[in-house]
């Protein structure tokens, strides 16, 4: 019996995940700002545009929360450290998921595997809500 009080008042008191930044909330129904990196064929530049895997599923992504995608391209370094700083909301092209940013950015769980290696996104740090739902929705759409 106490031990189910214990769990109650932990569960009560964690809630649902939160954006401390209020990405979700934020990009929900507006735009959600990608900094990307080209990574053929898993994502290609076309002018302002994406294409590939990784595209394909942040256009799905955004499209699942009704935003649209600013995608922003550059060198992967600086767009992480703009994630890190909740410049962007989300970084892909070609992040494998022993990258060593993982201790400062979150990622999500791989979600394409090639030739050893385990893609995944980064998003900025404690922004739970934003991360469970992009998994959610990795999971279910898995390339």
């Amino acid at each position: 019996m106490r031990a189910s009080f214990l769990a109650a008042c932990i569960l009560l008191s964690c809630g649902m995940p939160r954006d401390p930044h209020e990405t979700l909330e934020r990009v929900r129904h507006q735009t959600l700002a990608v900094g990307v990196s080209e990574d053929p064929p898993m994502l290609v530049r076309h002018g302002d545009g994406a294409s590939g895997i990784e595209a394909d599923l942040i256009n799905g992504f955004a499209k699942s929360i009704g935003a649209k995608v600013d995608w922003q391209w550059g060198a992967q370094e600086p767009q992480l450290e703009r994630l890190e700083k909740y410049d962007l909301d989300l970084v892909a092209g070609g992040l494998d998921a022993k990258t060593p940013w993982s201790k400062r950015v979150a990622i999500t769980r791989p979600f394409f595997e090639q030739s050893g290696r385990q893609y995944v996104f980064a998003v900025p740090a404690g922004e739970n809500a934003f991360l469970l739902q992009l998994e959610k929705y990795l999971a279910e759409h898995k390339p």
